[in-house]
């Protein structure tokens, strides 16, 4: 998978997280979770014995509900940012392309999560995380060509 750094790695102590997301993408519309008025994509921090796909079909099914059909490897993100805007992070985003069994939909597992899909221009304003926001500029970018 190819690797994007992101943000300026400085001379101090960074946390570290591993995470994993999936983009499911149809007509031109990117299917996001909302929480408390927070867009994310779907996906999250990989755990203990964990791979990669396990956890990110583990995180469709607990945020969305969402059984993954096929996986894609698209980009891993290594970004260097402040998390709450004062907690130095470096996140390393694994960026899957993802199709998903929407006739296998069930509640998502994660109280208050609501699925929305919106446009794939737009979810670029609407995410709050710079590794989701270069995710999704890559992908449009990529389906430029």
């Amino acid at each position: 998978m190819k690797t994007v750094v992101i943000g300026k790695k400085e001379d101090i102590k960074y946390g570290f997280r591993e995470t994993c997301f999936g983009l499911f993408v149809s007509n031109e519309k990117l299917l996001l979770v909302k929480k408390d008025g927070q867009y994310s994509l779907i996906g999250g921090g990989i755990e203990n014995g964990e791979n990669k796909e396990e956890c990110l079909r583990r995180e469709f099914l607990e945020e969305a509900g969402l059984e993954i059909t096929k996986t894609t490897e698209f980009v891993t993100i290594d970004c260097y940012w402040l998390a709450g805007g004062k907690y130095p992070l470096r996140s390393l985003a694994n960026i899957y392309i993802v199709d998903v069994c929407l006739s296998s939909i069930q509640k998502p597992l994660e109280d208050g999560n609501e699925l929305e899909y919106v446009n794939i221009n737009d979810a670029i304003d609407l995410l709050p995380l710079p590794y989701h926001k270069k995710s999704v500029e890559l992908f449009v970018e990529n389906q430029k060509k």
